[in-house]
């Protein structure tokens, strides 16, 4: 996206950019969210399409899949492997705790960026 302003140029790629500290008791893990926020909502809409056909009789390996694959849409594959190993491999903590900052937090960051983007194509 190119935006000129004031005689000046500039260029956003309008990413995404985010810091969450996960706190249980003593213990606290800090994630970055540094991504493209299309790129985010199509991974997130194949996340919930995974997580919608979790049942109990599901795999747990197919559980543990679906969970990594959340984390990894918003912070990447190393920090969603952090995010498992902080949560001793149990998706359904893994599942909560992204669930919670996409509603929370992340949904509202990615408005405002699809927001300025927008904004920016009328300029």
């Amino acid at each position: 996206m190119r935006l000129f302003r004031r005689g000046r140029y500039e260029m956003t790629l309008n990413r995404v950019h985010d810091t969450v500290v996960i706190r249980e008791g003593e213990e606290k893990l800090t994630l970055t969210v540094n991504g493209d926020a299309m790129r985010i909502v199509a991974g997130l809409n194949r996340a919930n399409e995974k997580l919608n056909k979790i049942n109990e009789s599901t795999p747990d390996a197919d559980v543990i899949a679906a969970a990594e694959y959340f984390a990894a849409v918003i912070f990447g594959k190393e920090q969603a492997a952090k995010l498992m190993a902080f949560y001793a491999d149990d998706p359904g903590c893994v599942i909560t705790v992204c669930g919670r900052y996409f509603k929370e937090r992340l949904a509202g960051k990615i408005t405002k960026v699809q927001q300025k983007a927008k904004n920016a194509e009328t300029v």
